[in-house]
């Protein structure tokens, strides 16, 4: 009898999630970035957003046990919208796959195909890290964001409430699953 190595795909954590504000222009231009990686044949397109808070990231990797441990679920606020509603709401979806340093700011150009087109036009080296996500969807039922707590906090963020960073918080009590 052969002995056969078997590979399973990483879960995903329901440990904690990740809640992050994402200018909605970014988010729809992150649809089309998805689009040209699988007419490129790209079989997981991955779309990368910059951030300043690479301590959330780092954060997030050791919870789930680094880069290779579980998959974590991320919930976008579609900030600078057209359409804010009084009561802010994660209105999209995705999946965290990993962060990597910025070169001098900036996303590798080697890749620049992963970042949405609206971020690369005027894109300045601002960035400490990247951080990429598969997956990306608009949810078809919102989730108010007072549904959500942050990580080891007792009572959910209020009504009111807009994230204006990525955020660490309790895997939130959804009626259907997302995934």
């Amino acid at each position: 009898m052969k002995n056969v190595l078997m590979t399973t795909a990483p879960k995903i954590t329901h440990a904690f999630a990740i809640l992050a504000p994402v200018p909605e222009e970014h988010l729809l231009s992150g649809l089309e970035s998805i689009q040209v990686q699988e007419a490129k044949g790209i079989e997981e397109p991955i779309v990368a957003f910059g951030s300043t808070a690479f301590n959330i990231f780092r954060k997030a990797d050791e919870l789930r046990g680094g880069h290779g441990g579980s998959l974590v679920e991320v919930f976008l606020y579609a900030s600078h919208a057209e359409e804010q509603p009084l009561t802010p709401k994660a209105t999209w979806h995705a999946i965290y796959v990993k962060h990597i340093e910025a070169r001098n700011g900036r996303y590798p150009k080697e890749r620049s195909y992963e970042r949405p087109e609206t971020a690369l036009n005027g894109d300045k080296p601002v960035w400490a890290i990247f951080w990429q996500v598969q997956s990306l969807k608009k949810l078809n039922v919102p989730i108010p964001i007072k549904q959500f707590h942050g990580l080891d906090k007792r009572s959910p963020y209020q009504a009111r409430f807009i994230p204006e960073g990525p955020l660490l918080v309790q895997y939130p009590q959804l009626p259907g699953s997302v995934s």
